[in-house]
């Protein structure tokens, strides 16, 4: 089904997921607003494995295996 114009505006306001597909590609239409926001969290997310690695070489270092072993290290 095809929206014209005004329809495919009025849909997006409403907060509509609008479908449309482009050549033989599907697409959904985001209001500039909501598209800023899924960038936000795609960027978020995006820097999950830079601070893995970042706080990796802190969590493998030698001293880190009593860390583990708190509990019984810890004096009495």
């Amino acid at each position: 089904m095809e929206k014209t114009t005004m329809e495919l505006s009025a849909a997006q306001l409403q907060g509509e997921t609008v479908l449309v597909t482009v050549g033989d590609t599907p697409c959904v239409l985001l209001r500039a607003d909501r598209y800023a926001q899924v960038q936000a969290l795609v960027a978020l997310e995006s820097t999950y494995p830079l601070l893995d690695e970042a706080f990796r070489e802190g969590w493998e270092a030698p001293g880190m295996a009593d860390y583990d072993r708190y509990d019984e290290l810890k004096p009495q």
